[in-house]
């Protein structure tokens, strides 16, 4: 009798768990830019031409594997902007490049150059890389990820992991993000 009662209690689980994964599909499906975490102010279709600009209100920078000898100053403030214009529109989402941007570390702008990203298509998920234009070449990644809604203001993070000078930073930054 306990083993009729563990073979019911293991068939329904195992029916239940069969259930909910042939219902995810349907149900990510059917969702909408409104109710996932959009990076976008107003989340709306983005078109080609179309230009994100983020804007930094507060960063943090921290060397990364830092050792006594090689940085006196392991962390700090840190600034940035990063303008990217959409170029490709897809179903599963757009291709972006970047326009124009800035990083400030360690009492440095670095002036970025060159890059490109990708973005899902309900704006949630945005990643790339990029080069920077210093005297001394350096090159990152980043991600942007949704972080807060304040007043109707959209806050989100920009997290870059930066190479320049024999230094490798992550840098984290509060931004606000436009469309136009």
């Amino acid at each position: 009798m306990q083993t009729t009662k563990f073979a019911a209690i293991g068939a329904a689980s195992i029916f239940a768990v069969v259930a909910l994964l042939l219902a995810y599909p349907a149900m990510a499906a059917t969702q909408t830019a409104t109710t996932s975490t959009s990076i976008i102010p107003t989340p709306t279709a983005l078109t080609a031409g179309q230009t994100i600009t983020f804007t930094s209100t507060a960063g943090v920078w921290h060397v990364i594997g830092a050792s006594a000898s090689k940085a006196s100053v392991k962390s700090g403030s840190a600034t940035g902007t990063l303008s990217l214009t959409v170029t490709g529109v897809y179903a599963g989402g757009y291709s972006l490049s970047i326009k124009s941007g800035s990083i400030g570390i360690n009492g440095t702008n670095y002036a970025v150059a060159t890059g490109s990203a990708e973005m899902g298509v309900h704006q949630a998920h945005l990643v790339g890389q990029g080069t920077l234009a210093s005297t001394t070449p350096g090159s990152f990644l980043f991600a942007a990820g949704a972080h807060a809604n304040f007043q109707g203001q959209t806050f989100n993070t920009l997290r870059f992991d930066v190479q320049v000078n024999g230094e490798e930073y992550g840098v984290v930054l509060l931004v606000t993000a436009q469309v136009s």
